[in-house]
């Protein structure tokens, strides 16, 4: 488990871009709460990844702060990107992030429905 908190599965969100003229491509964004401001984060595939093919793991990787900080929690992004053709259902987040993201498929310029 890290310092930062990442469950808040509302901060949380995945699309499949399929946009005309430029490859398919995954989008994780997300925020964790940090105990202190100076904090990067983050997100890579898991390994190994589950037994769900259509549920990408990912870990948040956290960067602790150099030097003099802020004692203030602090909401940190996290982001991952992958060109894939690969429809995932949900991505989850680890250790001990949300579960079950759902992913949005995004195909225009419209944005992504609810």
């Amino acid at each position: 488990m890290g310092n930062c908190d990442c469950d808040g599965g509302e901060a949380w969100a995945a699309w499949h871009d399929h946009m005309p003229g430029r490859p398919a491509t995954l989008y994780v964004h997300g925020t964790c709460m940090c105990p202190t401001t100076g904090y990067s984060l983050e997100l890579r595939r898991h390994e190994p990844q589950g037994i769900n093919e259509k549920d990408l793991l990912l870990s948040v990787v956290e960067h602790e702060p150099n030097g003099p900080v802020l004692e203030v929690i602090t909401a940190t992004p996290a982001g991952y990107s992958e060109e894939t053709d690969f429809e995932y259902d949900a991505i989850s987040i680890l250790p001990d992030g949300p579960a079950s993201i759902p992913v949005k498929c995004v195909t225009s310029l419209a944005k992504p429905a609810d």
